[in-house]
């Protein structure tokens, strides 16, 4: 995973934690996040394990801070069924 992947993974992921806007709420834009985010939690599970021990932390980082996304995604769109 080359640098700048990881940085706009970064963004996308803070953008995913500020504050939601009305569009953030719609089911096709919740449904449209957790489409992105599985691919990304695998990619950084599959970079963590083969990367070096200096990388290895924030990979981590990043993985768990995307799960925590998915997480809350998952509760809103549990919520509106």
């Amino acid at each position: 995973m080359k640098k700048a992947e990881i940085k706009r993974i970064a963004n996308f992921i803070k953008d995913l934690e500020g504050p939601p806007n009305e569009q953030d709420y719609s089911h096709v834009t919740l449904q449209e996040r957790l489409q992105e985010l599985y691919p990304i939690i695998k990619s950084f599970m599959d970079e963590t394990f083969k990367a070096d021990q200096d990388l290895k932390p924030v990979l981590a980082l990043f993985e768990y801070r995307a799960r925590k996304c998915r997480e809350c995604i998952e509760r809103r769109m549990a919520a509106r069924n």
